[in-house]
């Protein structure tokens, strides 16, 4: 069983995400957006973050950024589907910063927990050591 932070500001996506993965055995704290995600990850212990490109207050890419400062520097899954913009430009530059995966949404439900359990079985990267933008 895995601890997961799951950011997304849709909150019917989030609900029904978070009961699946728990579904899947996995244990699941959730944030509507990338502030408040970023505080859960500072204040807990989580083995993966899932998060969303597009949201309010901290995007999802702002969010990846600041993680990769963390230590440890959590494993990152992104997943993005508001328009083919996102798509084409965002998840690239997701991957790009160092997330495990990107997943364009809407995600199947057996992709998503193949994908997280392929990416908990591959150690963490290590974390950035230059100063913050």
């Amino acid at each position: 069983m895995a601890s997961i932070l799951l950011i997304d500001d849709d909150k019917i996506l989030r609900v029904m995400t978070t009961e699946l993965l728990r579904a899947g055995g996995h244990a699941v704290d959730t944030a509507n957006d990338g502030n408040a995600g970023l505080e859960l990850y500072k204040s807990g212990q989580y083995d993966l973050v899932i998060t969303d490109i597009m949201m309010p207050e901290m995007n999802g890419l702002q969010l990846i950024e600041q993680l990769s400062y963390t230590t440890p520097r959590p494993r990152v899954i992104a997943f993005s589907g508001g328009s083919q913009l996102s798509q084409s430009s965002f998840l690239p530059l997701a991957k790009d910063l160092g997330v495990e995966r990107i997943l364009a949404k809407p995600v199947m439900p057996g992709v998503l927990l193949r994908t997280v359990a392929d990416v908990l079985t591959k150690p963490p990267q290590a974390t950035k050591t230059q100063a913050k933008p």
